[in-house]
C-alpha cells in the first residue's frame, strides 16, 4: 500500500524565510517542509541539516520528481522544550501549523505527564502529534544492542463525535473514511540510496529516506467515544515502516537503519489507511472532542 498523499492544488516553489545569519545566532531552525504530493512535515533542525535540506529540496524540485517549498523561522534554543506538540493543516490546506501558544488550545499532560491530551478543533485537519524529547528520541538502536526500541501506544478517544474522517480521498484512496492514526519519526540529518533500479543516487535518493510511518500498523479512529487496545511497532522490524515515498524499510535496510539511529522528533501521524498524513478531523456536529495518548518505548533487554 503506497503512502504518497493526494497532490495539492497547484504548485509549490522553493523558499526559505530565514536569513543564514538568524540561524545561525540560534542554532537551531523551525522548518515546515510542504511538497506538491501532499506532504507537509515539520521538525526542528541545525544549520548543517538545513543547509542539507535545502540542496535536497533544490535538487528534487530540479528533477522534476515533486515540488516543494521549506518555510523556516528562528528558534530560540530556549524555548525548546520536550513537551508534545499537535500540528494541524492551516487554512489554506497546504501547510502544518503548530499549536505553540495558549490560546491555540495546545496539547497538555495528566496522570502526572504520563498522558498527552489534545482537542480536536471544528473544520481543522490535524496531522501530527510529535514530541523531542530526548529520551524517546536520538538513537534507537543502538549498534551493539541485543535489538531495537518498540513504540507503544494506548489511546483514548473522549467526546461526543459520531466519527472521524481524512481528506483528499486518503481513507481508502476512494473515500476520506477510514480515519487513522499511526506512529511516525523524522530523522532530518540521516539519508541513504532510494530504493528501486540503479541509477540510485540521482536527485531525490537519500530525501525520501528521512522521514518514516509505520506501515501497516495503525489504529481506526471510528468513533468518539472510543478506548482500543494499545498499538506497537518494533523498530527493528523492515516490515513494519514506510517512507515518505511508500518504500518499505526492507526495500533499503541501510537508510532506515541510518534512520532510526538518529530519530529527531517522534510520535503520531494522522491520515487513513490509503496516505497516511492527510490529517483527520471529527464528523461535525461535535460539542467537544479530547485525544489522549500514553506513548512509550520499550528499550531491548
Amino acid at each position: 500500500m503506497r503512502r504518497l498523499l493526494a497532490a495539492l492544488i497547484g504548485s509549490i516553489g522553493l523558499t526559505a524565510t530565514t536569513s543564514i545569519g538568524a540561524a545561525a545566532d540560534t542554532a537551531l531552525t523551525s522548518v515546515v517542509l510542504s511538497c506538491s504530493d501532499g506532504h507537509s512535515v515539520a521538525m526542528t533542525v541545525d544549520q548543517a541539516t538545513l543547509t542539507s535540506l535545502l540542496a535536497d529540496v533544490q535538487a528534487l524540485n530540479l528533477s522534476g520528481t515533486n515540488s516543494c517549498a521549506v518555510d523556516t523561522a528562528a528558534v530560540d534554543p530556549s524555548s525548546q522544550t520536550t513537551d508534545w506538540t499537535v500540528f494541524d493543516y492551516n487554512s489554506s490546506n497546504r501547510a502544518l501549523s503548530p499549536r505553540n501558544s495558549p490560546n491555540k488550545s495546545p496539547a497538555f499532560p495528566t496522570d502526572g505527564g504520563t498522558t498527552w491530551n489534545f482537542f480536536f478543533q471544528p473544520n481543522v485537519y490535524t496531522a501530527l502529534f510529535t514530541t523531542t524529547d530526548p529520551s524517546v528520541t536520538g538513537d534507537l538502536c543502538p549498534v551493539f544492542a541485543p535489538g531495537c526500541n518498540v513504540v507503544s501506544d494506548s489511546i483514548t478517544l473522549s467526546g461526543d463525535a459520531a466519527s472521524f474522517m481524512t481528506q483528499r480521498r486518503g481513507g481508502d484512496c476512494v473515500n476520506n473514511t477510514p480515519a487513522a492514526v499511526r506512529f511516525y519519526f523524522t530523522a532530518p540529518s540521516a539519508s541513504g540510496q532510494s530504493a528501486g533500479p540503479p541509477p540510485t543516487g540521482l536527485p531525490p535518493a537519500g530525501f525520501y529516506t528521512k522521514f518514516w510511518w509505520s506501515n501497516p500498523i495503525n489504529l481506526q479512529m471510528s468513533s468518539g467515544d472510543q478506548t482500543s487496545p494499545p498499538i506497537s511497532a518494533d523498530l527493528g522490524n523492515l516490515y513494519e515502516w514506510s517512507d515518505w515515498d511508500g518504500k518499505h524499510a526492507w526495500e533499503q535496510p541501510e537508510a532506515f537503519m541510518e534512520a532510526v539511529q538518529k530519530v529527531q522528533s517522534i510520535g503520531l501521524s494522522f491520515g487513513g489507511e490509503c496516505f497516511f498524513e492527510t490529517g483527520v478531523t471529527p464528523t461535525s456536529p461535535f460539542t467537544s472532542e479530547q485525544f489522549s495518548s500514553q506513548f512509550s518505548e520499550t528499550k531491548p533487554t
